[in-house]
Order: structure tokens, then C-alpha cells, then sequence
């Protein structure tokens, strides 16, 4: 009779130990799964900014050049 109060002892004990550290890896592994569900479409963000950024730049690129000729002639 020893024998199985020690069993379930032990048996309680592990589940005690386990348990709580079950749940906290299910919950880390739940928030990396929801980050990379969203990481098609913050790449497309990302995408879509940089185009846009580009474009800024190709403007300013051509506002130099014509402010650089401007006072070229000018001179």
C-alpha cells in the first residue's frame, strides 16, 4: 500500500511540474504562430513603403538635377 501512496505522489508531483510549463510553451508557440501569419502582409507593408520611398527619392533626384542646372545657367 506503501508503494501506490508514493506512485501517486509522484504522479501528482510531475503533473504539478509539467503542467504549468505545458501551457507556457503552448502559449509561446501560439505567439510565434500568430507572428508568422502576419508576416506576408508586413512584408507587403514593408514593400509598399519602400516603393514609396523610392519614388521620393527618384523626385528629390530630379529636383537636384534641375536646381543643379539652374544655377549652372545662371552663373
Amino acid at each position: 500500500m506503501t508503494i501506490d501512496v508514493e506512485t501517486w505522489t509522484l504522479v501528482v508531483t510531475v503533473a504539478l511540474a509539467v503542467i504549468p510549463w505545458a501551457f507556457s510553451m503552448h502559449a509561446k508557440v501560439v505567439i510565434i504562430a500568430n507572428a508568422v501569419e502576419a508576416l506576408p502582409e508586413m512584408v507587403e507593408e514593408l514593400r509598399n513603403a519602400l516603393e514609396e520611398h523610392e519614388q521620393r527619392l527618384t523626385e528629390h533626384d530630379k529636383e537636384i538635377q534641375a536646381l543643379k542646372e539652374k544655377a549652372a545657367a545662371g552663373r
